[in-house]
């Protein structure tokens, strides 16, 4: 009897040792689940809190990186600008026989890029200047004087350091978003092409006429859904303008 009754109490303890153990476990799987989460939205809360100029730097430090672990080289074709550059994913495929680069930065106006010009052109000495800027300016209702102005200063600023380079202005795209702008739109890109007339070594690019009707009217299969940033459609239509002008 007093041997059952102590064979009964061990396997009482073993149990209570064994649910304790259990419990302690499932309290640190908690622990560390709540803790992962709290990273988790850290982390998100540190990238919610950069500035626009912040994760610029940050994308030009990324292909600082991408340089330092694999020049691409000299002398070679350098498309630049705002998002619907660093958008435009199959820019090589696009121009297979063509060394070509895309240096974009989402977001930036003209006087924005400027700032990298350092960074994303010269160092790689390109016998060709792909330039798409002013888009953002005109969503922050620059009006068009203004963003010749700025765009002056821009090519200059590239012609300084890149003087054999030819450079090519794409010009300002039409989108659903900013169809309220469309006359501004072109008054821009007329004034600009205007002055890259009177500039050797330039090209006027027209990527805004291929993307409308005949009437002046968008074509939804060419934007995708913020009404923005094209789609491969549109970027298929890009790509017929470039290729015969591209070196």
């Amino acid at each position: 009897m007093r041997k059952q009754l102590f064979s009964s109490g061990k396997y009482c303890l073993e149990g209570s040792l064994h649910r304790t153990i259990l419990k302690r476990n499932n309290m640190t799987k908690v622990i560390l689940m709540v803790a992962a989460v709290f990273a988790f939205n850290a982390a998100v809360a540190q990238q919610k809190k950069l500035t626009q100029k912040e994760k610029w730097e940050q994308k030009v430090a990324a292909y600082e990186r991408k340089d330092a672990a694999d020049f691409p080289g000299k002398g070679i074709v350098v498309f630049t600008g705002s998002s619907s550059v660093e958008n435009w994913k199959t820019l090589q495929r696009d121009f297979p026989d063509k060394k070509v680069l895309n240096r974009g930065i989402s977001g930036t106006k003209t006087t924005d890029l400027g700032q990298y010009i350092a960074r994303v052109i010269t160092p790689y000495k390109p016998r060709q200047i792909f330039l798409y800027i002013g888009d953002n300016d005109i969503g922050y209702k620059h009006v068009p004087d203004t963003i010749l102005r700025d765009f002056k200063q821009l090519f200059f600023a590239i012609r300084k350091d890149n003087k054999k380079a030819e450079i090519v202005f794409m010009a300002i795209k039409p989108s659903p978003v900013r169809m309220k702008y469309l006359d501004n739109i072109e008054q821009t890109n007329e004034l600009i092409r205007s002055f890259m007339a009177i500039q050797p070594q330039t090209v006027y690019a027209d990527t805004f006429h291929p993307l409308l009707t005949d009437n002046k009217q968008i074509v939804p299969e060419y934007y995708s859904k913020d009404g923005l940033h094209m789609t491969a459609e549109g970027y298929k239509i890009w790509a017929d303008v470039i290729r015969p002008l591209i070196k």
